[in-house]
């Protein structure tokens, strides 16, 4: 039925697709189509269908300020024509004060920390002189462009965010601008900062923004949203005036002939201006300034944004929850708290309730327009909903009773019907060719729609394979050749077959000649690509949702599973649990532990350990499922081999076997609608668990000998947790004897700096804040990282000048190691051995990682990061932490006094002193060339520095 392919039928049909014709081991796991599907009214759909449409019309630029969702909270639904008026002339009264009081004091609301940078603009990072191109600008051919043109322009003149050119600055470089369509009849104006180089002059930190999971986190199964939009995002902050001589903007374009050949046709950007490259960086900076001072007291009872606790409900605690998140903040009344997230512009706001997401969402419209930041967002207000439109890249539903959704839109949807069956046509075609460029392109669609489908991430990869197939290093079948079968053999002179042609490309790439695209344009057709098509054909696959692990019921039970294999051998460990809702009223162990022994058949046993690591706990997951003891559980797969996690959380192998195996995961997944984690532990730990005896037929080990379970999985227990000692190590080496653990409470307050604050005079709490140089321990538990290590990319974008050290145990990595790496200046690995035996603890199995991230200094490179020094300190200590803790702690040391020794010499003494190349031109050292004497100081200089570091 065509109707189920509507925008409302994803939030309401449980995804079911079918594996695809190639891969028959997975056939038999598909789910049944006979399993009663979810289904929604036809007034939901209309209902849905119509907020869509509003929604739409909401984001128009015309669109005028909702001022009757005000009129109806004040007077009702049945308003009084004369109630209006009275309402409108008190707007327009209000409008008239704010405006005098923000004229007044519009610097003094922020901050104290920050009131010069929201006064002057952030500064900005200039990594040598600014340009000089002072070329006027082309006039547009097209009088009706033009003349929209001109209506932008003026535009952006009236509200301030261009200023004429003042007597005491001398423009060096003007910004070009040209139109893009926007619709059928409207333009987009650009602003190239590209063309001009001022954006090859500057350095803009890299910074974080919020994802679908970090909105999922503060959801429950009946909260609301709310969605604000700031206008004119970029344009509400101060451009620096270091880069006002080098944002100059030609309007002559509006002007008549005798304007153009005046000075009145130069003007500046006193904004962060589109197209400058330190503008979203310094604009979002702001912005979190700003929400500070929205969210306010966290224990003021008059706060909607109030909270008191962070409640943690983690998997290992002996009454963990699996239809909870994991990790939220909870109010006095026991209701989760209001949370803002913003992505670059679009806001969204959650509440427990829809009285209390509308509360938290007009103090953010209030506390934005007494910071002047708000401009004219008011018109994109919309009604408090469960189902609000996409944000982030996906849509988030709330099912009330049943959970928290993730989607896509109706217009992702429908391309991504038209994109299957474009390439289905194409391939049946017979064509044996396919456009390379065009199959990039739509490959990444499909990637960024896989964001709220992970369970088509396995049928992506066909387009993977048919987009790297020319290059020449795959089989007849597309799958990438393992190197031991290309590296040997010898280079022929030219390519005559397949193995030919793989020995040009890799003689091609050792000769750093490797081509980004085939020069024909087009690659050869895998054979998987078809199958995998069919099996993302629409008419095929039911309306797909994801329930998110944290926030969706998963029934009444989870499961750990343990899997190992020992040469011929194969063994797993099994321990079910009910949880605290369980229909029976009790919790706990559902029964003792049980385990499975067995022995690899002869083909098998050939196969390389990866294979039959995964193998292993595919084969024990779905026997568990089939007994029926799986259904609406949440699984957790303990292994010791990296290979295996790594595969499941890509969602993809470049191994053919690995790649089937993780299909079938998914395919269990949903037929039986798991929940599943797969994490990696030590080898060790299995151990000592007794896993890796059961797979050698020994089973009076471990939890076989009646140990429980839970001992063994420390998923909730932060390294300081494990291992008290561990502070005192730390603090041996920060030289801070007071350094203590943030609590996941002072993650919010403490980690940001804040340290209480104040109302100002017109009752506004204004935050107070840490000076710079303070030290922070962040230290959680491995399945809370990734929240932990968010609100530090949160603190770092604000404040650049606090010490910050994370130690996170190497467990649920995937979750949180491209965020560790994000944030850290430098990080390292302690093994086990060192931190267990040097500290004399003995089960600390996995090993510690330690970031540490660093002030910025006050000059070129900025950020400790960039330099290669960095890389070496971080594989020193590697090396050094295995043997000696004494010259690991004397190394960390001199790193803390990095930053201060660097911010107190000059740039071209810090770059030898990091290893930097210098900036500019590489003068004449020689014995008689000019320069020699300024060379042979600064050498001299920098040895005395390192010596004394």
């Amino acid at each position: 039925d065509s109707a189920s392919i509507s925008y409302a039928s994803q939030a309401t049909v449980k995804c079911a697709i079918k594996p695809s014709a190639s891969e028959e081991p997975a056939s038999t796991l598909s789910p049944s189509m006979n399993d009663p599907p979810l289904t929604a009214s036809k007034q939901t759909l209309e209902q849905i269908t119509q907020t869509t449409i509003g929604l739409k019309a909401m984001k128009a630029d015309d669109a005028e300020v909702p001022v009757y969702l005000r009129n109806r909270r004040i007077i009702g639904d049945n308003p009084l024509a004369s109630r209006e008026r009275a309402l409108n002339g008190f707007r327009k009264l209000g409008f008239r004060w704010f405006l005098r009081g923000l004229r007044l004091d519009c610097g003094r609301r922020f901050p104290l920390r920050y009131q010069r940078e929201a006064r002057d603009g952030v500064p900005i990072y200039f990594e040598k002189p600014g340009p000089s191109l002072m070329q006027r600008q082309p006039e547009f051919s097209d009088p009706a462009v033009r003349k929209q043109v001109k209506e932008k322009v003026e535009k952006v003149i009236r509200r301030r965010y261009l200023a004429r050119v003042s007597t005491g600055l001398k423009l060096k470089s003007l910004i070009k601008y040209f139109a893009v369509p926007k619709g059928l009849d409207d333009v987009r104006i650009v602003y190239d900062g590209t063309a001009s180089g001022l954006n090859d002059a500057v350095w803009a930190p890299s910074f974080w923004l919020p994802t679908i999971d970090s909105l999922v986190r503060a959801l429950d199964a009946d909260s609301w949203m709310s969605d604000r939009d700031i206008g004119d995002m970029f344009l509400n902050f101060q451009l620096h005036k270091s880069a006002w001589p080098f944002a100059g903007v030609d309007i002559g374009l509006i002007l008549d002939e005798e304007g153009k050949a005046s000075e009145d046709r130069w003007y500046h950007w006193c904004r962060n201006a589109m197209g400058f490259t330190s503008s979203p960086h310094n604009s979002i900076k702001m912005a979190l300034v700003a929400e500070e001072v929205i969210l306010g007291d966290r224990l003021d009872k008059n706060n909607p944004f109030q909270w008191s606790r962070v409640e943690l409900n983690l998997p290992g605690m002996l009454k963990y929850n699996p239809s909870k998140t994991w990790m939220a903040r909870v109010r006095k009344d026991g209701l989760n708290a209001c949370a803002l997230f913003t992505f670059v512009d679009d806001e969204r706001i959650t509440g427990a309730t829809r009285e209390l997401a509308w509360q938290a969402s007009s103090r953010l419209a209030q506390i934005q327009a007494y910071l002047g930041i708000r401009q004219d967002a008011a018109r994109k207000v919309g009604l408090c909903l469960q189902q609000p439109r996409s944000w982030a890249g996906a849509v988030v539903h709330v099912r009330p009773g049943e959970g928290v959704f993730i989607l896509t839109s109706e217009e992702k949807w429908i391309k991504l019907k038209d994109t299957v069956e474009k390439w289905i046509g194409i391939v049946e075609s017979g064509c044996d060719e396919l456009n390379h460029k065009e199959l990039l392109s739509d490959r990444g669609f499909l990637v960024y729609v896989t964001r709220a489908y992970p369970e088509m991430i396995p049928y992506v990869k066909g387009f993977h394979l048919t987009a790297e197939t020319w290059t020449g290093n795959h089989d007849e079948e597309g799958w990438k050749l393992p190197a031991a079968k290309i590296i040997d053999k010898p280079a022929p002179p030219e390519a005559r077959n397949e193995d030919d042609a793989t020995m040009a490309y890799l003689a091609r790439k050792a000769a750093a000649d490797v081509q980004r695209a085939p020069l024909d344009g087009v690659t050869p057709l895998a054979p998987r690509l078809h199958a995998d098509l069919l099996a993302l054909r629409v008419d095929k696959v039911k309306r797909s949702t994801s329930p998110i692990s944290e926030t969706s019921k998963c029934g009444s039970c989870l499961l750990w599973i343990r899997g190992d294999t020992s040469g011929k051998g194969r063994g797993s460990t099994f321990q079910g649990y009910r949880t605290v809702h369980h229909l029976s009223g009790q919790f706990g162990p559902t029964a003792e532990g049980t385990f499975r022994v067995g022995i690899w058949s002869a083909l098998e046993e050939e196969e390389s350990s990866n294979y039959r690591e995964f193998t292993n706990l595919v084969e024990d997951t779905e026997l568990e499922a089939e007994s029926g003891r799986l259904r609406q559980a949440e699984l957790f797969l303990f292994t010791d081999n990296s290979t295996a996690e790594s595969a499941f959380y890509k969602g993809s192998s470049s191994s053919k076997l690995l790649h089937h195996l993780v299909l079938r995961l998914h395919l269990i997944a949903q037929k039986y609608q798991l929940i599943i984690h797969m994490v990696h532990v030590s080898g060790k730990r299995m151990i000592a668990q007794g896993t890796d005896g059961c797979s050698r037929g020994v089973l009076m080990e471990g939890v076989m000998a009646g140990q429980d379970m839970l001992q063994f999985v420390d998923l909730d227990k932060s390294a300081h947790h494990r291992h008290p000692p561990l502070l005192d190590w730390i603090c041996s080496w920060t030289m801070q004897p007071d350094l203590h653990p943030l609590t996941p409470e002072e993650w919010f307050v403490k980690g940001h700096g804040i340290i209480g604050g104040m109302k100002d005079v017109r009752g506004v709490w204004l935050p107070d804040h840490e000076p710079a140089g303070k030290f922070h321990l962040w230290n959680p538990a491995p399945a809370t990282a990734d929240a932990m290590l968010e609100e530090l990319l949160k603190a770092r974008h604000k404040r650049t000048d606090t010490f910050h050290v994370i130690c996170i145990p190497r467990l649920m990595s995937p979750r949180w190691r491209r965020l560790f790496h994000k944030v850290s200046d430098v990080h390292f690995v302690v093994p086990p051995p060192s931190w267990c035996i040097v500290l004399a603890y003995y089960n600390m199995f996995e090993p510690l990682w330690i970031g540490i991230v660093l002030p910025f200094v006050p000059h070129r490179p900025w950020q400790l990061k960039r330099a290669p020094l960095m890389v070496e300190l971080g594989r020193q200590l590697c090396e050094v932490c295995k043997d000696c803790d004494l010259c690991a702690r004397n190394i960390l040391r001199k790193l803390l006094k990095l930053p201060r020794q660097v911010a107190s010499v000059s740039p071209s003494v810090a770059s030898g002193m990091l290893h930097m190349p210098r900036t500019g031109d590489v003068p004449d050292v020689g014995p008689h060339g000019r320069g020699w004497h300024r060379a042979r100081d600064s050498a001299r200089e920098s040895e005395k520095i390192e010596r004394r570091a």
